[in-house]
């Protein structure tokens, strides 16, 4: 897990005279760093969910501390710390009002605190929790990578919270964002967004990067919400991100840590499966036929089959510039009908008539229901090889 703000702040009154004074809905907003600004021109320093601390110093109009707590927000800080003394005597009930409508979290330090003092506590919590998260997610990667050899992840999961005999969740998700600064931005959102979500079921729960994927399992959490939540990360990165592509799956639910490497092949193919589709969410647990396809180890057995299905047909294509592999999937897509096929291809019924004659001399068969069944096997191969 990740800290949360009201994680890191407690005890900070009792030790520093921290008084939260606003946007008290935001507390559960995660840190990942503390950071001392007194400009005004915040983007040079933020790149989001950092708790902010001011004395100030430039608050020289009734507007500065407003229009500071604005960009602030604009820049997603998770919240923000004033020092109150020759800068800053008191908060303007505005400055309040606008926190508590963002749920910005505002915090006041009296000006005998040490703000050196307070924000290396607070990075010392933020590092050595940190060290925590890495360390129960190498746990998880061993477990992915190398299942037989328990002796490599079981005791420090175990020290955690993990439990075998418990379900373990477990999704994915592929961001296919090509700008490295909003990668990096991308990769934030999900990480601390997909945290943020989860602690409200449950705090055993561990987000990571594995071969460019970004991997979620926890515990504690029903199927249900969990599907749920997933779903909803989905929906919101790609409304964040509306220039680049995010694909979230499910896998199956484990109750050993042996059988994660299992949950793990299986959400790859599941991922793999939204992004054929370009569906940003998909669960294992309604994959139908894929099921099986996935579970296949040998992938060049795959490749075979769909080669000797429809290998024919696609040569056919590239050879004479046809369309044969899409009508045949559109066929196949719509029940046969023929109408449904020339509506959505745009063409007379006696052309897409002509295709399916075509189709069936190439690929030398009636386009009967064992046919039928063994080609649509085989468009669904495609979109695991």
């Amino acid at each position: 897990m990740a800290l949360t703000l009201e994680e890191l702040c407690a005890g900070a009154e009792k030790d520093y005279g921290m008084t939260l004074i606003a946007g008290e809905k935001g507390l559960d907003n995660m840190v990942q760093w503390v950071h001392y600004i007194e400009s005004g021109d915040v983007p040079r320093f933020l790149h989001g969910y950092e708790l902010v601390f001011t004395t100030g110093m430039e608050n020289h109009d009734a507007d500065w501390l407003v229009k500071f707590a604005e960009r602030l927000h604009e820049y997603g800080a998770c919240g923000f710390v004033i020092n109150l003394g020759p800068y800053v005597k008191d908060v303007p009930e505005k400055v309040i009002e606008y926190c508590n409508n963002v749920a910005l979290p505002l915090y006041t330090i009296p000006w005998e605190t040490r703000i050196v003092d307070i924000t290396y506590e607070f990075c010392h919590h933020i590092v050595t929790d940190e060290k925590m998260n890495r360390s129960r997610a190498e746990a998880f990667m061993s477990a992915i990578s190398n299942p037989s050899k328990e002796e490599n992840y079981k005791e420090e999961l175990e020290k955690n919270g993990f439990s075998d005999g418990e379900e373990y969740a477990f999704a994915a998700m592929k961001l296919k964002v090509d700008d490295k600064t909003r990668r990096e931005s991308a990769e934030r959102t999900a990480r601390y967004g997909t945290v943020r979500a989860l602690n409200k079921y449950t705090t055993r729960h561990s987000v990571f990067m594995m071969d460019k994927l970004m991997l979620i399992i926890c515990q504690g959490i029903g199927r249900d919400e969990f599907e749920n939540e997933m779903e909803k990360q989905a929906e919101t990165l790609s409304k964040a991100y509306p220039e680049d592509k995010i694909y979230v799956g499910t896998s199956s639910y484990e109750d050993d840590s042996k059988l994660l490497a299992r949950a793990y092949k299986r959400v790859c193919g599941v991922v793999k499966l939204a992004e054929s589709y370009d569906m940003p969410f998909a669960e294992y647990s309604k994959t139908g036929m894929y099921k099986l396809l996935m579970a296949v180890d040998d992938k060049s057995s795959l490749k075979e089959y769909y080669d000797d299905c429809l290998g024919l047909l696609i040569k056919y294509d590239e050879k004479n510039n046809t369309d044969y592999v899409k009508t045949l999937r559109l066929y196949l897509d719509n029940d046969s009908s023929i109408a449904e096929v020339a509506r959505l291809t745009f063409v007379h019924r006696n052309t897409v008539n002509y295709k399916i004659k075509k189709i069936k001399d190439i690929l030398g068969c009636e386009l009967n229901q064992r046919d039928k069944l063994r080609l649509t096997l085989a468009f669904a191969v495609e979109k695991i090889i």
